[in-house]
């Protein structure tokens, strides 16, 4: 159970760099945020709550929650780098004001950075799980 707290903490850290990130872009640079971005958001955010929480408390049963999260954010980022990639493929979330194919750095698309940041939450939890099983 040595790695436990590391593999949370890490955790933790990456949902709150992702979730001050976010509010980075939207709040200083003005990025006005589409749809998917919003959902994405709805399934990181709450995760530096909850993650924060079980660290402070040592609950390392918290691993099912940041899985299940993670995993839904993670294929709501990849449905949003499709629509980025193939805009005429996809339609059903892509509107006005600010369509989800807008891309405001192309280099290294901000749905790439919450995929990222959400598979590195849904490895660490899915080792956090390993070590809390291995505890038990």
């Amino acid at each position: 159970m040595k790695r436990a707290p590391l593999l949370l903490a890490f955790a933790w850290v990456v949902a709150l760099v992702a979730t001050l990130g976010s509010l980075y872009y939207s709040e200083v640079r003005l990025f006005l945020p589409c749809e998917l971005c919003w959902y994405q958001r709805i399934f990181m955010y709450p995760q530096a709550v909850i993650l924060g929480l079980a660290l402070w408390r040592q609950d390392f049963g918290v691993w099912p929650y940041g899985l299940a999260l993670s995993l839904i954010g993670g294929s709501i980022s990849t449905l949003h780098l499709l629509e980025q990639r193939f805009p005429d493929l996809f339609t059903l979330a892509c509107k006005p004001p600010v369509p989800c194919s807008t891309e405001y750095i192309p280099q290294f698309p901000i749905p790439l950075q919450a995929l990222i940041a959400f598979l590195l939450i849904a490895l660490s939890m899915a080792l956090l799980s390993r070590e809390a099983r291995g505890a038990a």
